[in-house]
């Protein structure tokens, strides 16, 4: 799925990965092209873990605003979904276990997919994913299938995915569906409203991420609609411009928000040039919010009262 031409530059780019989740660069490397890329605030938000936050923030050496923050796997009417925690402690303990389970069981999922593409017969074991990718981290869908398709380079089964963009669609609709192969059932991930829970007691704000694919042929009232319970369970923002929304996604998810009175975001939810082209640096997006300073300010604003501190203005 290829998400929108990325080519407005923004100051604040609050949607950003690494190698500790599914990003390609490193947290220090990561911090170099924010700072070339002229950005004055950023978060780390790698899937499910705060690990890369601290080396982000020493590599920016004061060159950025770092809020901190992740990218929570949940659950929400039977769909994965994901949320964005900002402002989060990263000292909070109960936290880390919350989110750190939510990893590992999409680790250990990987793990007995590699079994079972062993069990085939296809030479590749965990210890070799593990030294390819990293043995601690979750990596993109298509780094494994890639794996998959290298060791099994003399394997007449796998012969007709070797080419093509679409094969790495055909391969898991022929090798991974339920009923295949290769199939693992997913982990059951926490339910949002419970999630949103997490990052309030972490002293966090919670924001929806990339909300388009969960409204698609919605219009803005039926949006809000929709989204009304998350609002009351919590829920403090939508993402609304991000690589992932064209300009007129971001229109209408920006009067959601409004309606809603949540705080619209924006982030690039930049992997790396290889993983999404469309996105090729950190703070490009295909729409811009008007004053995107305002953003982080109106972010700090819904933090837990116990939490909050005075924002001086960037």
């Amino acid at each position: 799925m290829r998400g929108a031409p990325a080519t407005l530059a923004t100051p604040v780019d609050l949607h950003l990965h690494t190698r500790h989740s599914d990003g390609d660069e490193a947290p220090a490397e990561l911090a170099r092209r924010c700072v070339e890329a002229g950005l004055r605030v950023a978060a780390v938000t790698d899937h499910d873990t705060l690990a890369g936050v601290a080396a982000f923030e020493r590599a920016a050496g004061g060159r950025l605003t770092v809020v901190p923050a992740c990218e929570i796997t949940t659950d929400w009417r039977g769909r994965e979904t994901h949320c964005l925690a900002y402002f989060v402690d990263p000292g909070d303990e109960p936290f880390r276990r919350r989110i750190g389970r939510v990893r590992d069981a999409e680790l250990t999922w990987w793990r007995t997919w590699t079994d079972r593409v062993r069990a085939l017969g296809v030479p590749l074991d965990r210890a070799e994913v593990a030294r390819r990718l990293g043995g601690d981290r979750v990596a993109q869908v298509d780094d494994y299938l890639a794996l998959l398709l290298e060791a099994a380079e003399d394997d007449p089964r796998f012969a007709p995915y070797r080419e093509g963009e679409d094969r790495f669609a055909r391969l898991i609709a022929d090798w991974c569906r339920p009923g295949r192969p290769l199939h693992v059932e997913h982990p059951v991930y926490p339910d949002l409203v419970e999630v949103l829970s997490w990052i309030e007691q972490a002293g966090g704000v919670a924001v929806l991420a990339h909300p388009g694919r969960l409204t698609t042929g919605l219009d803005a009232p039926q949006c809000a609609a929709l989204l009304e319970p998350l609002r009351a369970a919590g829920l403090a923002g939508l993402e609304v411009w991000t690589s992932w929304h064209t300009p007129a996604d971001s229109a209408r998810l920006a009067e959601t928000a409004g309606r809603l009175g949540l705080v619209a975001t924006a982030g690039s939810d930049y992997h790396g040039v290889r993983v999404k082209p469309w996105a090729p640096r950190p703070g490009l997006l295909p729409a811009l919010p008007a004053d995107p300073l305002a953003v982080l300010d109106a972010l700090h604003d819904r933090r837990p009262p116990v939490h909050s501190t005075p924002q001086v203005r960037l």
